[in-house]
């Protein structure tokens, strides 16, 4: 069963707002994670985080996939900056421990210039102002982690990694819930 979200576009709202919302849960576990990491080896955190980006791009991908409505090469976009950002910290963990904070900081500021552009794609849709908010959020994010390279320490890229999923999945989490509410309160169409 379709139904029409915008004034061009008929996709299955329920389906979409399904996966958007798993998507927002699977980015919002992935922030508390990062909370949570113990700082005790550098070598884990660095694969640990690596793990988390490689989630957070399989849920970008999947959201992408869902949507659909022209979003999935944007969406492709940010889940390849999320992989390139774990293969650096798994394939090369000392490497990786150095260089977390730049990786981190280019992958949000690119990850928010992309989704500001997104927003600005579906503005013609209802509640999507979320999209802008995590946009602005993790730019603000990424323009901190860059200009605070080399950190003082780890827990400093931590938190900064921690606030961006939990700001994504909460943005996410509010428009998926918002679009269900539209549409369950929208009148069926003859």
């Amino acid at each position: 069963m379709s139904s029409s979200v915008g004034p061009e576009t008929d996709i299955d709202v329920g389906r979409a707002t399904r996966w958007l919302i798993a998507s927002a849960v699977v980015v919002f576990v992935c922030g508390i994670l990062a909370i949570v990491l113990p700082l005790t080896f550098s070598l884990g955190v660095a694969g640990l985080l690596g793990w988390l980006f490689i989630f957070a791009a399989v849920a970008h991908l999947i959201f992408g996939i869902h949507l659909g409505s022209g979003t999935l090469a944007w969406h492709a976009f940010i889940a390849a900056l999320y992989a390139l950002a774990a293969i650096n910290l798994l394939v090369n963990p000392l490497l990786g421990v150095v260089l977390l904070a730049l990786v981190i900081g280019v992958v949000l500021v690119a990850e928010g210039i992309i989704e500001i552009i997104l927003f600005f794609l579906l503005r013609e849709y209802r509640h999507v102002v979320w999209i802008l908010v995590d946009g602005v959020v993790t730019l603000v994010l990424g323009i901190v982690a860059c200009a605070h390279w080399p950190p003082v320490s780890l827990e400093f890229v931590q938190y900064l990694v921690a606030i961006s999923f939990l700001s994504s999945g909460i943005s996410r989490l509010l428009l998926g819930l918002a679009i269900r509410v539209m549409e369950r309160t929208r009148p069926p169409v003859a």
